[in-house]
This record gives C-alpha cells, structure tokens and sequence, in this order.
C-alpha cells in the first residue's frame, strides 16, 4: 500500500510525503518537495559580489534577514573586511527582529493549531483564542518594525552593505524600540508561558519521537549565538565532538543527492551521520542564552526534556524561549549607546578571494561559500540552508511514527495528522505557500 501527503500543510513550501506500507511496516518513506530548483547558485554566477546580498535577500520570503547577513559575512571574509563594531550591533539588531517574526509566525499560526484545536488550522486559534492571537500579531509586528527601522524596510532589507551598514540608527528611532520592546516582552512572556501549560498540561512531548542524533548549532563563550562564534557539533551522548568555523566547514560537512528530491542532503563528514540544526540544536550545543528570562525558562525546558533533549517536540519548546531571548539581546543592543555611532562602514576594495559567511537562520545553520574573481565578480556560489540539514533526519524520524502508528492499528487519518505535527516542528522553509491537505491512497 501506498500513502501519500500531497500537500503537507502549515509549512513554507511545497512538500509531500510518500509513504510505502508492506505487512504493516514502512518499507520506504520519502519527503518529495516538490517544487523546482530556485537555482540560485547559478544565477548569482558572474554577478558583482557586493550585490550578492541583494540577490542571497531573495531567496525566502521570510528569512530574508539571515541570508542577508550569511552573504555579507562571506563577501567580508573574501575581501578581508571588518566592519566597526557599531555596524555588527546593528546587524545583530537586524538579526534578532528576523527571529521575533519568524518563530512568532510560526508558534501562532502553523505550530499553534497542533496544539490547542487539531484540524482546524490558524482560524481556530483566532475564534477560540483571540486574545492569544493578537498577542501573537503584536509580537511578530515589533520584529518587522525593528527590521523596517534597522533594514530600511520590512521585507529584504537594503541596509546590508559590505564593510557595514548603509544607515545609522536615530535617537529618536532607539526610544520608540525600547519603549515597545519592553510591551512587547511581557505579552512575549504570557504566549511562552501558555506554550509550556499546554505542554506539561497535555504531556504534549509524549506525542513527539525521541531520536538521539547529532547536533550542530554556534556558540560564542558557551554561550547561545546566532551571528557569530564557531559552530560546534554535539553526539547523542550531549558531548562535543568538532568545533570549527569559516572554510573549515567543509572538513566536517559533505552533501549528497538523492533521486526523489531536489534538496542535497548534507551529512557529518567525519562519521557519515545525519545531524540536527535549529532551535532544539541550538539549545543543546550552548550552556545558555546569557539574558535572565530566556534563561529561566531554558531551565523549565531542560527540566521537561532534558539536556541534550532528543524529542522532536522540543523544537516548539525551544522556539518560545529563543523569542524571549531575541526581544532581550534586541533591548540589550539598543540600550547600548555604540548602537547610535555614525561610524558603521568601512572602506572595502573588491579582489580575488574565498569567502564563507554562516549565521544562524531561524530554522538552524546557514552557509554562503563564494569563490570571488579580481574583478569582484562572483565565479562559484555554494548554499547550505537549514532545511536541507534536517531533511535527513527528519525522514528517519517519521519513518519511525509511522511504524509507532501502524503497530497500534491506527486510521491513515491519525497518522496522516501525528506525521505532518512532526513535520511542522522542524518549521521546514521551502517556499513561502500554504494548501490544503490531500491524502491520496493507492493499491
């Protein structure tokens, strides 16, 4: 028997599940994403490098910011470029509003609906919560105003700039941020705390698999980082194995293809495995965030899931506290008063080089590798997004719900729904798109 998702919902893009069943096991599972390659890579070809930013902002509608940053920082590195330090807080600024967006998007309108009314999607939460939607809509409004103020605009900022940033930030600008960052915050507290009541109150975490695996995410001083540091690579045991950064990536990182997909599937290059990125990755490779709310609640988490925590479910968890975390680093940067110096570029000359920029994406580890000419042109784009880091060991995983579901004897309709929950917790980004679920099943 075959099963198949065609559309899964509640995620950014186009993907499917397919599923082959024989004596009442999975024989094979396959996420198909089924859109066509965006070729990004090869149109970026020959292009001056300092529009690269421009051209990496167009790749998703929603992390926009992170692809910005990834790119610069690989145009910088090639041309041996170091912003003031004014403009790194800025970005960092810029970066901390994309996560505000992004996971509070996510947690209300795709992750949400799973939690408090299944099958009735984000229009549920509006007639049954109404007040915890708007908190929601408040929250992800301060994240695209910071990236308006910041970035120039709400959407694909034009602020990023090799060697720094194109605009300062205004007095007046710094007042209006914090004076709603610190509103922002409390409802930002009252949805991260309704999240972990419907966790511990429906044992929400039961529903979701363990899956001891690796992980990679950065750090900075054992601290929790999504602009800088180096990355580090956890086993399943919760120890660190390999911590590299820039270029180095590619001692530790190998990509495959496989034939039923258009996304590459990256593996550890030092043992062959399939590694975890994002939120639940990045709460296991750092101690902590170093701001005192998020770090309150991380250690409410690690008390539900513990450190390393291996249940998919935990990425909603950890999702919630990375909001509080980002309005806290947002107001700690625009308390600071280097966020207002004029100084924030520096001189760049474009040559010849090699140049890798990684940040963190909302969804996990990001890389931009560019080969740059001496004419500043761009000869070789190489793209590592979150997304295609999680697919491996997101196929496993629903391969091992599925043989969970099918041995209880539950209805294709149950597992259907318990395999799209699992999906929608990694919060996969393929295309900014949403459709109805079609269950298709043939003989």
């Amino acid at each position: 028997m075959r099963v198949q998702i065609k559309p899964v919902t509640r995620i950014e893009g186009h993907m499917a599940i397919t599923i082959d069943v024989e004596e009442n096991k999975v024989k094979n599972l396959q996420i198909n994403i089924i859109e066509p390659p965006r070729l990004f890579e090869k149109f970026m070809e020959n292009k001056p490098a300092e529009e690269a930013v421009r051209l990496a902002e167009r790749i998703c509608g929603i992390c926009y910011v992170a692809h910005g940053l990834a790119s610069v920082k690989a145009v910088e590195d090639a041309w041996d470029v170091e912003p003031p330090e004014a403009a790194i807080k800025l970005r960092k600024l810029l970066h901390a509003g994309g996560y505000i967006h992004s996971h509070t998007l996510h947690l209300a309108l795709l992750a949400l609906p799973d939690m408090l009314c299944p099958g009735e999607g984000v229009i549920g939460i509006a007639e049954k919560y109404p007040q915890l939607f708007k908190k929601a809509i408040v929250i992800r409004k301060y994240g695209q105003e910071i990236t308006e103020i910041v970035g120039g605009r709400p959407i694909h900022p034009s602020t990023i700039v090799p060697g720094g940033m194109a605009k300062p930030l205004s007095r007046e600008e710094r007042e209006a941020l914090i004076e709603k960052g610190k509103v922002v915050l409390k409802n930002a507290m009252e949805l991260v705390d309704t999240v972990f009541d419907i966790y511990e109150k429906n044992e929400l975490l039961t529903t979701y698999p363990e899956d001891p695996t690796y992980y990679m995410g950065l750090v900075s001083h054992g601290l929790h980082e999504t602009y800088d540091g180096e990355l580090h690579v956890m086993n399943p045991k919760g120890n660190i194995i390999a911590s590299f950064k820039g270029l180095d990536y590619l001692k530790y990182i190998a990509e495959d293809s496989v034939r039923y997909s258009f996304v590459k599937h990256p593996y550890l290059r030092i043992n062959g495995e399939k590694y975890r990125v994002g939120t639940l990755a990045r709460i296991n490779v750092a101690e902590k965030f170093g701001t005192p709310i998020a770090d309150n609640y991380l250690a409410m988490l690690r008390k539900i899931a513990g450190k390393p925590s291996h249940n998919v479910g935990a990425y909603n968890l950890a999702r919630a506290v990375e909001i509080i975390a980002s309005i806290e680093k947002a107001l700690n940067i625009l308390e600071d008063e280097e966020v207002l110096s004029r100084d924030i570029r520096a001189h760049v000359k474009p040559k010849a080089g090699i140049g890798v920029g990684i940040v963190e994406a909302p969804r996990g580890v990001l890389i931009h590798h560019y080969e740059i000419d001496d004419k500043g042109l761009l000869k070789k784009v190489n793209l590592i997004v979150a997304t295609q880091q999680n697919i491996p060991p997101l196929e496993r995983e629903l391969v091992k719900v599925a043989n969970n579901l099918l041995s209880k004897g539950e209805k294709l309709a149950t597992i259907e729904q318990r395999l799209e929950m699992v999906v929608r917790a990694y919060d996969p980004c393929i295309s900014c798109a949403t459709h109805l679920v079609k269950l298709r099943i043939v003989s």
